[in-house]
């Protein structure tokens, strides 16, 4: 056994000792400010703030002069004979360990690799000849540092968008998620890459599906059309993301309604819910939508009777046609419907008073939470007129 450990031991000090001959690197490079490249990009994951704001400045100074450089470190790879010696070294005992490593670095390409994202990250779009290395370094095994690479490709702008959008058609889901966020960053320049982002809706990821709807609303009113087409023509989750990236966007309703308003039939519950959800959220406030909303109430998924009181009590007052309904649903045979319903009233205040007889005997509901709703309700509809809830 010993025999074997010292011919082991042997071996490979003469492989340290053949690849630090074959590999040992002439120079650092130029120096600026004191420190290489390589220094500076280091320093970017150095503990102290301080620290990483001097390099931040460094590069933001250096600016195209240093992208050369950085793409040079981006390419880096350890030397194979490194890796096999520290794979081979941890696998002995401590004690032999030292003598092995004394002049080997410890491998740390991926840092390097992160590292160099980064200091391109910061000079963002004069770095833009960057954009094939880390194109291809999105693509590479470095799941670890994938998001660092999509997020500098973000940085460089519409250069980019080729790059991020061929990565979306990786199989590995980390891969395109970071690309999606990438693309999200680019804003509306991202916008050609709208209908592959609609394809991305469909993706069996949960994670891929959510940064392509955040991807859809970050590219903003370019991405209007394709999102009210999908809305209008597909079904399931495209459907679904389609109206929740809608969400946020600003653009006049009118563009939007009859779409929503549509999906308000999907044979999808949660088609139907999101379009509630998108209809609240844009402020749609109009008679015609209010009492398409108020229609929902008698939904028979109980989810889609909850998302309809919910998304009339974010018109507050002006859900005032629904009242109606809101006092049928108060008898729903689900809890959180009924208790939603009072909530809503209660925003609705006095032009709702004729709910008052429902809610007070909701009072001695057997939940709690609408017997709370209830007397709620109660108090805001009866502000200013002098009289006392029923308890």
């Amino acid at each position: 056994m010993k025999r074997r450990l010292f011919i082991g031991i042997v071996a490979l000090g003469f492989c340290l000792v053949a690849g630090v001959l074959a590999f040992r690197r002439s120079g650092e490079g130029p120096l600026y400010q004191g420190k290489t490249i390589e220094g500076w990009a280091a320093q970017l994951l150095a503990p102290g703030a301080d620290v990483r704001e001097q390099a931040t400045s460094v590069f933001r100074g250096l600016g195209s002069n240093a992208v050369p450089g950085l793409i040079k470190l981006l390419e880096s790879h350890d030397p194979i004979w490194r890796k096999q010696l520290w794979g081979w070294a941890l696998r002995l005992p401590p004690r032999y360990r030292p003598g092995l490593l004394r002049h080997s670095r410890v491998p740390r390409e991926a840092e390097i690799h992160r590292e160099a994202a980064m200091a391109l990250t910061i000079i963002g779009p004069n770095a833009k000849a960057a954009v094939p290395a880390l194109g291809r370094a999105l693509l590479s095994k470095e799941r670890e540092n994938c998001w660092c690479f999509a997020d500098a490709l973000g940085a460089m702008g519409p250069e980019a968008l080729a790059a991020l959008t061929h990565a979306l058609a990786n199989s590995d889901p980390d891969i395109r998620a970071a690309a999606i966020f990438g693309l999200g960053k680019l804003g509306p320049a991202a916008e050609p890459a709208v209908s592959p982002l609609l394809q991305c809706l469909k993706d069996e990821n949960a994670n891929v599906r959510d940064r392509a709807v955040q991807a859809l609303t970050g590219i903003g009113p370019p991405a209007v059309p394709e999102l009210i087409q999908a809305i209008e023509h597909e079904k399931g989750q495209v459907r679904q993301g389609a109206a929740k990236a809608l969400m946020n966007a600003f653009v006049q309703r009118r563009l939007i309604e009859p779409a929503l308003l549509g999906m308000l039939q999907d044979e999808e519950p949660a088609s139907r819910q999101q379009a509630i959800a998108t209809l609240a959220a844009i402020h749609a406030r109009e008679e015609p939508v209010i009492l398409a909303i108020a229609a929902c109430l008698k939904d028979p998924v109980p989810e889609v009777r909850v998302a309809a009181a919910k998304g009339l009590a974010e018109m507050s007052r002006k859900a005032q046609p629904a009242v109606p309904a809101l006092i049928e649903a108060l008898k729903d045979a689900t809890a959180e419907v009924r208790s939603n319903a009072a909530k809503t009233l209660g925003l609705i205040g006095p032009p709702a008073k004729a709910a008052q007889p429902v809610l007070a005997r909701l009072l001695e509901d057997p939940d709690a939470s609408v017997c709370a709703a209830a007397k709620e309700a109660l108090l805001k509809m009866q502000e200013g007129q002098g009289r006392p809830v029923p308890r």
